[in-house]
């Protein structure tokens, strides 16, 4: 009881100690799928969709407990589990641009919300659903009344208002509409929300979050150009998520990075940047920011004047656009490949991208772009001599960049700069000056709208801020680090302390187990070990027996039945049962110190004849019984004989002890025609009736005796069954369907042994 307490404090303790915001799944499948959102949202769909349609629903066993649950049973999924892995599908599913399976997705989350009554879950799902809506499809008045719903169930609902998860909520909620006033060019209002946000950011502490912040932060300041501050936000994202190892974040803020260096024209810094975020973004094959890292890249190669280059990576760039069938922004891809080829003066591929790209921004209502092709328009008349069609062209445009809701003054200044020189080739002066002092005013007004810096200074003011802030994070991880590594001390020595209490643990286990082993290995030894002899002993003989005729006669079979080709002849096995006399009255002669000696003496000997895979058990007192296999079927009885009798000869020469031996033989299998006719037991019967005779025949004649028994290639299985193999074998006799061969060459009377 008091281990389950300190348990469940540690346990709680852990709990206590993770981010409020962080989001525990029950599932480990959805986490692994929440986090690669960032890097591949292409898996996190197809481990979502594998887990919704292996799964089947289930009803939760509470209803009140709507944040927690255990999936033990990995084949059914709880209605919570179910919402979160259609939240995650939706957010895959707006990441490849696929809004309106992303929306879908998210409905039938907040259906099911609405259905089981889960009330934060259900906000949660809205506050998904409003930011596919802006982030995705940019539907800033759907998106917002989205928003006003979810503000409107909070503020009617205190319990809620308490809760820490929901603080997180209307933190994000925040974040989502300063996003949407930044880009919708209300930067004042936008502002006075990304402040209150960073107030309500310090109560979350939690890395990635700040990290998010910093990176809106930066790209409302760079929207807005405020170039510095921007700096300032972006570094301080990058070099945040580089300590956290967040290479997702990383990538962002350099094509964030990469996208102000580009504005304030310092291209080198800009093209390492983009160039990393590139790499990220074709490593994880996310099509939608590495189209926009393609363009950027494009347009600082454009900049530069290398123009081959950039119209590769435009290229490029229009075929992630085309896989991802965002007309808008393919629109504008080939307008600046038709800008690419003006400058390159390829007239006709100018005209052929010039036409596609006004075509695609008519059929999507993308006045800007419009305004822009048609600029270009008339620089290509303007090109081409036509000078009268690229006034008429020009002034078009003008009138038309003059009607935006919001002015366009680079629009204007490139028309106005135009326009001049179409009528200066026109030796229209007079006009041609009026567009230059148009001209001449836009760029006054754009200037003084600018703080005046160049791209030295601005190199000089990124040096000195990465190294102020590069300064203040080493502080703090000094002082993070010795925090930790004080920690680390007092673990270490517990851990160290528990290491060394779980070795000794570990030795005095491993000591016991290997002394039981040891001694169980002498128990076998000892149990299958004949205790005068050393040999295999009887008790070995009958649990090997059996199961290696068994073998012999189950590849037998096989080969009738034809599941092998080849007869299997080293299945065959000849079996001598040899009795030795002299061990029977080694004892009486000799005494019994001599005789265990002689006994051991002469186990030891036979052991080391006999080879693989050639057996030997000793069978009883004076009885050994020798196996070997039968592959060659013409070899005499004789050859056996002579073998055991001359390994007798050799040991009891040196001894000059009677070597008589008395041998019984036949082959397995008994009956060649029958394999499994005859058993182990009834073999070993055999052998010991033959073995008898042999003993019979030396008492009436001198010297080692031996007898053979063996069935006729046409003896029927039928003669040999029964109970008695005995009788079966002597009836066989007469009948000759079993031929004896002996050492003797008078009859024996087989009638005795019935």
């Amino acid at each position: 009881m008091n281990c389950r307490y300190w348990l469940f404090s540690i346990l709680l303790c852990i709990l206590t100690a993770l981010p409020a915001q962080a989001k525990i799944y029950a599932t480990p499948l959805l986490a692994d799928a929440d986090l690669l959102l960032e890097t591949s949202p292409e898996k996190a769909l197809e481990i979502t969709n594998r887990y919704l349609t292996q799964r089947r629903m289930s009803t939760p066993v509470d209803a009140s407990r709507v944040h927690v649950s255990e999936e033990t049973d990995h084949s059914i999924r709880t209605p919570l589990s179910t919402i979160n892995a259609l939240q995650i599908k939706a957010r895959a599913l707006s990441l490849l641009n696929r809004q309106p399976e992303s929306i879908q997705t998210i409905r039938e989350a907040e259906s099911l919300a609405i259905e089981n009554k889960f009330s934060y879950t259900l906000l949660e799902t809205q506050f998904i659903q409003a930011d596919i809506l802006w982030q995705g499809l940019r539907d800033a008045a759907t998106a917002t009344n989205q928003l006003n719903k979810i503000d409107q169930i909070l503020a009617g609902d205190e319990k809620l208002q308490s809760s820490e998860q929901v603080k997180v909520l209307q933190y994000h909620l925040l974040m989502l509409r300063a996003d949407m006033e930044s880009v919708q060019g209300d930067e004042r209002k936008a502002e006075k929300m990304f402040i209150r946000a960073k107030r309500d950011l310090s109560e979350i502490a939690d890395i990635k979050t700040e990290i998010n912040f910093l990176l809106n932060h930066g790209r409302h300041y760079l929207r807005h150009q405020h170039y510095d501050l921007a700096l300032d936000r972006l570094l301080s994202a990058y070099w945040l998520a580089q300590e956290q190892e967040d290479h997702g974040k990383m990538a962002l803020a350099n094509l964030e990075l990469a996208t102000l260096y580009e504005e304030r024209k310092v291209f080198d810094k800009a093209l390492e940047h983009a160039t990393q975020a590139g790499e990220f973004f074709e490593h994880f094959n996310r099509t939608l920011p590495l189209a926009r890292t393609l363009a950027l890249i494009a347009s600082i190669y454009e900049q530069q004047g290398r123009y081959n280059l950039a119209l590769v990576h435009y290229f490029n760039a229009l075929d992630q656009e085309n896989l991802l069938r965002m007309q808008p922004r393919s629109s504008r891809l080939r307008l600046s490949i038709a800008r690419v080829y003006l400058k390159l003066y390829n007239y006709p591929k100018t005209e052929q991208y010039l036409h596609h790209a006004r075509q695609l921004a008519q059929e999507n209502d993308d006045e800007v772009t419009l305004i822009q092709s048609q600029l270009l328009l008339g620089q290509l008349e303007l090109a081409e001599e036509k000078n009268e069609q690229a006034i008429t062209t020009l002034q078009s445009a003008l009138l038309a960049a003059s009607r935006l809701p919001k002015p366009q003054p680079v629009l204007q200044m490139q028309g106005e700069a135009s326009l001049s020189t179409a009528f200066e080739k026109q030796k229209d002066y007079y006009n041609a000056l009026l567009s230059q002092r148009r001209y001449e005013q836009l760029h006054a007004s754009i200037q003084e709208s600018q703080v005046q810096s160049n791209a030295e200074v601005f190199r000089q003011q990124q040096r000195i801020m990465a190294r102020s802030l590069k300064l203040e994070e080493l502080e703090r991880q000094q002082f993070t680090q010795e925090k930790a590594l004080y920690q680390q001390k007092n673990m270490t020595t517990v851990l160290l302390i528990g290491l060394l209490m779980a070795l000794f643990l570990l030795w005095y286990r491993n000591r016991a187990a290997r002394q039981w082993r040891e001694r169980l290995t002498l128990l076998r030894d000892e149990f299958y070990t004949h205790p005068r002899s050393g040999l295999r002993n009887l008790r070995m003989l009958n649990d090997r027996l059996s199961s290696s005729l068994e073998q012999s006669s189950a590849h037998f079979e096989q080969w009738h039945l034809g599941e092998i080709i080849n007869e299997p002849l080293s299945d065959r096995l000849r079996f001598a049962l040899f009795e030795v006399p002299l061990l029977k009255h080694v004892y009486l002669q000799h005494g019994y110190q001599q005789g265990l000696e002689l006994e051991r003496q002469f186990g030891d000997y036979l052991k080391a004849q006999i080879c693989e895979p050639a057996r030997l058990y000793h069978f009883s007192d004076a009885m050994f019984l020798y196996i070997e296999p039968n592959s060659r079927l013409e070899s005499a009885p004789r050859q056996l004989a002579d073998s055991v009798q001359q390994l007798v000869d050799n040991f009891m020469r040196e001894k000059k002890l009677d070597s008589r031996v008395r041998i019984g033989m036949a082959e397995y299998p008994f009956l060649p025609r029958a394999y499994t006719a005859i058993n182990a037991q009834e073999l070993i019967d055999i052998l010991l009736m033959a073995t008898q005779a042999a003993r019979q025949i030396s008492k009436r004649e001198s010297g080692s005796q031996w007898v053979h028994l063996s069935a006729i290639d046409a003896a029927p299985a039928a003669s040999f069954a029964g109970d008695n193999i005995r009788r079966a074998c002597i009836q066989g006799m007469d009948k000759g369907l079993v031929k004896v061969q002996t050492s003797s060459c008078q009859e024996y009377d087989w009638s005795k042994h019935l």
